[in-house]
């Protein structure tokens, strides 16, 4: 049986997002720190910054991660705007920062789409093997990324697709524990990503649908397993989250029809 710690006290968890607002009720009581990515010249670098969120999108993910692993302490890196879209040199400026910090658990519930149809442009093609080194660098130094995968059939998504991290695919769950092991070229495990009830801008909360908000349930399971067994590698970390999926509730019992759906 996996060993967990579900208060995951002492890990650092980074989350490259819109930004936090720490001040939602929600993350009442979390240790959070703020960052951003700035753009100097030619050149993005990553500084203090302060707390807010212009988009949602980071708050309702640190929420989630908050609300499972309370004990973990949380680092906002903002690269996304209002729009929710990002530069990609401003996210992998994020990525190398996290890697040289070495954070435990890395939630990333964004990527580059890339239609399937379509041959990679060469723009395309030089960010997603930037991002690959970088996960590659990251599985070395023992940094566990968790990574949102594709929202829609049409597309692929990066840096959800590699496999040197740990991919994420949504389902419908009735239990927000709830793990499905699911190897495909997309994603390898599927946690809760409709109708999340999470928070929202101005203090409130909402439900979200996407691999997004399935992203951060990932990764507080992960920081469970990196504080109970802080010795383990990446693989070893991949292998102990599947085998907690295999005993993991899966919710109502028409949850392997919605996960197909959802999946499909």
């Amino acid at each position: 049986m996996t060993a967990i710690d579900r208060e995951a006290r002492g890990i650092r968890i980074a989350l490259i997002d819109s930004g936090v607002d720490g001040t939602h009720p929600w993350l009442a009581g979390a240790a959070l720190s703020h960052h951003q990515v700035e753009r100097r010249g030619e050149l993005c670098t990553v500084v203090d910054g302060v707390s807010g969120d212009q988009a949602g999108h980071g708050t309702a993910c640190a929420g989630i991660i908050h609300r499972m692993v309370p004990g973990a302490t949380l680092h906002s890196i903002s690269v996304l705007g209002p729009d929710g879209r990002a530069a990609r040199d401003a996210l992998l400026a994020a990525i190398r920062f996290v890697v040289r910090e070495k954070f435990h658990v890395v939630n990333l519930s964004l990527g580059i789409d890339v239609p399937r149809s379509s041959p990679l442009r060469p723009a395309d093609h030089r960010s997603v093997v930037e991002l690959y080194e970088l996960a590659d660098a990251a599985y070395t130094v023992g940094v566990v990324l968790v990574a949102s995968g594709s929202n829609a059939s049409d597309f692929r998504t990066y840096p959800g697709k590699f496999k040197s991290l740990i991919g994420v695919g949504r389902g419908a769950f009735a239990d927000t524990e709830a793990l499905v092991s699911e190897m495909t070229l997309d994603h390898e495990i599927l946690a809760p990503g409709d109708e999340v009830l999470a928070p929202a801008l101005g203090g409130g909360e909402r439900r979200w649908t996407g691999t997004s908000f399935a992203c951060p349930h990932v990764a507080a399971h992960v920081a469970r397993i990196r504080a109970a067994r802080p010795e383990l590698s990446v693989e070893a970390i991949k292998a102990a989250l599947h085998e907690l999926a295999l005993s993991s509730p899966r919710g109502n019992p028409s949850v392997e029809k919605q996960v197909t759906d959802a999946t499909a």
